[in-house]
């Protein structure tokens, strides 16, 4: 692993939240300061397909990314500063019966309202 994927896998971890790319490239930059945008978009894309990141999406939100967790928990967006936010609960998605026509591929529980920092 290269020092800029260190870092990056770093900066992840140490943030305990998924980050979108910006704010990944943002304070990857904090420890080396040259860090391109595009070395980033490589490892991003190198480290969900070997399955040390994935990937979170959210109605209206960025795509954000953060290490495979041991268990299936809900987020929580922040409605001020719209940083997510991992909610270290376990929790089970109900089994339900799509519309005809439908596939579901997965799903979410998310939480809003405002961090601490915003409060």
């Amino acid at each position: 692993m290269t020092q800029q994927r260190e870092v990056i896998m770093s900066v992840i971890e140490a943030s305990g939240r998924p980050l979108t790319r910006e704010e990944i490239v943002k304070l990857g930059r904090q420890q080396i300061a040259r860090l391109g945008s595009a070395t980033v978009d490589r490892a991003i894309r190198d480290l969900v397909s070997n399955f040390q990141l994935i990937g979170v999406e959210f109605p209206g939100q960025p795509k954000r990314y953060e290490p495979p967790a041991e268990y299936a928990h809900p987020h929580f967006i922040c409605r001020e500063c719209e940083k997510v936010y991992d909610l270290p609960i376990k929790m089970q998605l109900p089994k339900i019966e799509p519309p005809v026509g439908f596939d579901i591929s997965g799903g979410e529980v998310i939480y809003s309202g405002k961090c601490p920092d915003c409060r």
